[in-house]
């Protein structure tokens, strides 16, 4: 078996390590944009960002889409504001099946991924399905325990792919809730950034516990828009995630507020994170989303204003503590 993978940084090459590795037979393809960092990883066997792990020998590293069977499984881990450029080069077929491994929305369109698939490329609902959970690609490369969830509305794919990245330190589940996997992998993003932004502000356990619960309301927010199944919030791709991603050492967004909060700009803090950090452009999205439908979302458009506005995080954090009182939920 052949797969597809686009994307070859550290989550898309630990990926293919995963499935690799558990499939010694199969053949996979990363498909990297920089020729010459392509042709490193081939003849050194060694990633930048995964050191000390030598990438195995049915891996193989490419630059060039013609090098890829069109037809054969693709798994999609570029981030979301790339997937519309790389698969306009990309030759698929209508019997190409996709694994969505981004986290975020089409900044252009502000569709989900599956949304973007399904609308702009004509890729049939079946033939998609999503991989999430709290997973960060440096835990799972060292084969510590982890859990995703695969999503589809085709639920033979989606048991398929269940088996195909199953392996003894990482647990899969399956989902048909694709929207709901989408969101909940995409919003987290946001209130990782406002977690990172408590960290640097030193405003303490309590504040940092407080807004990431009402960061979990606020993901809750969207289930009517997006007629999600309220489970999928509370499970791996959701809560699960949301958790991982506000308090973990390896969380991207969490670093970009950590860095904020200690009075760093978001051109330099954006610098020194070094790798895209989806919630900037989710943010965005979500701003306009809440907006346009009248959602209350106060941590996510604080944090737009932090990031856009050039509000003091200061002020956004008294914004955010002097709203009119109500009910928890």
């Amino acid at each position: 078996m052949i797969i597809n993978i686009l994307g070859a940084g550290t989550w898309g090459t630990t990926i293919g390590c995963l499935i690799a590795k558990n499939n010694p037979n199969y053949k996979i393809n990363i498909w990297q944009r920089n020729q010459s960092k392509s042709q490193m990883i081939s003849s050194s066997r060694q990633h930048e960002n995964l050191p000390n792990h030598r990438m195995p020998e049915n891996i193989n590293f490419t630059s060039n889409f013609n090098n890829l069977d069109g037809e054969s499984l693709t798994i999609i881990a570029v981030p979301t504001s790339a997937v519309s450029n790389i698969l306009s080069s990309y030759s698929f077929t209508k019997k190409t099946k996709f694994i969505i491994a981004c986290k975020g929305f089409d900044i252009t369109s502000g569709w989900l991924p599956s949304q973007l698939l399904e609308v702009k490329y004509k890729v049939l609902a079946e033939n998609i399905s999503i991989l999430s959970g709290p997973n960060h690609a440096e835990e799972i490369i060292d084969n510590k325990p982890s859990a995703a969830v695969i999503a589809s509305t085709n639920e033979k794919l989606a048991k398929d792919l269940q088996k195909l990245f199953f392996h003894r330190n990482f647990r899969v589940y399956t989902s048909s809730d694709v929207m709901g996997v989408q969101v909940g992998a995409a919003v987290k993003n946001v209130i990782a950034i406002a977690s990172g932004l408590c960290v640097g502000l030193e405003l303490g356990d309590n504040a940092q516990a407080a807004l990431v619960s009402r960061g979990m309301n606020e993901l809750t927010t969207l289930k009517n828009l997006y007629r999600i199944n309220i489970k999928s919030l509370y499970g791996l791709s959701g809560l699960g995630d949301l958790i991982a991603t506000c308090y973990s050492k390896h969380s991207r967004n969490r670093k970009l507020g950590y860095l904020i909060g200690k009075g760093k700009t978001l051109h330099e803090s954006k610098k020194e994170v070094g790798m895209v950090s989806e919630g900037v452009n989710t943010c965005k999205i979500l701003y306009d989303i809440s907006t346009e439908h009248k959602l209350n979302m106060p941590i996510c458009n604080e944090v737009y204003n932090i990031l856009f506005s050039n509000t003091n995080p200061k002020e956004s954090i008294y914004n955010l503590m002097t709203r009119s009182l109500k009910i928890e939920n």
